[in-house]
């Protein structure tokens, strides 16, 4: 059962989405629009973290796509605000650390504790594992990084790193954004991406 508190943050992202044109929404954040006029079936589908939702509009309600179970509160927050926020602004190219978004410094440390020390406890002696679980979630590796390039959502790519540590060197797991990542996401935001993205990562070896 959502507590009190969850559910007034989610009627809100709901309620902010539905003042929200859905075609647009779709056209910004490169989403699927499906519309059916004569059952008044709206919806937009987009694929976050190797799954594909489902949401409809204007009721906001987020759905696994095929199974049509609803969504956690995280994953139907992060989506809801996507939407609402997406700008259409192609990525750049250019990477930046968690720290290096808005307001990253002040979220650091909790992002790390949450979402890169579990991915480097977990892969530090099966580095191999880390990119294999990012290549079936979708993923592509990026010679030239020595790392996998991973869309978290149509707009939002991440670059996926992680270097290996010795007796003496521990592990270490990178997750990059793109400069353009606050156009669509705040950074709170960012940092339940990252974490939902390493436990999505361990779930995908363990399974």
């Amino acid at each position: 059962m959502m507590n009190d508190n969850y559910s007034r943050v989610l009627e809100s992202a709901r309620f902010t989405f539905a003042q929200n044109d859905p075609q647009e929404m779709a056209s910004r954040g490169a989403a699927a629009f499906l519309n059916y006029p004569p059952l008044s079936v709206r919806y937009l589908v987009i694929p976050y973290l190797g799954r594909i939702y489902r949401i409809s509009w204007p009721q906001g309600e987020v759905l696994e796509h095929g199974t049509f179970r609803e969504a956690s509160f995280p994953t139907s927050l992060i989506i809801l605000h996507y939407l609402t926020r997406a700008t259409g602004q192609p990525p750049q190219g250019k990477w930046l650390s968690f720290k290096e978004l808005w307001g990253g410094q002040s979220f650091n440390a909790a992002y790390e504790q949450r979402a890169l020390k579990p991915l480097a406890s977990f892969f530090h002696k099966r580095p191999e594992h880390f990119y294999a679980a990012a290549l079936k979630m979708g993923g592509v590796k990026v010679p030239s990084h020595k790392g996998c390039l991973l869309f978290a959502l149509p707009r939002v790519p991440l670059l996926l790193l992680l270097s290996p540590g010795d007796e003496e060197v521990p592990t270490k797991s990178t997750i990059l954004f793109d400069a353009t990542a606050n156009c669509y996401l705040e950074t709170e935001d960012l940092a339940v991406v990252g974490e939902s993205l390493a436990a999505r990562l361990i779930k995908a070896v363990e399974s």
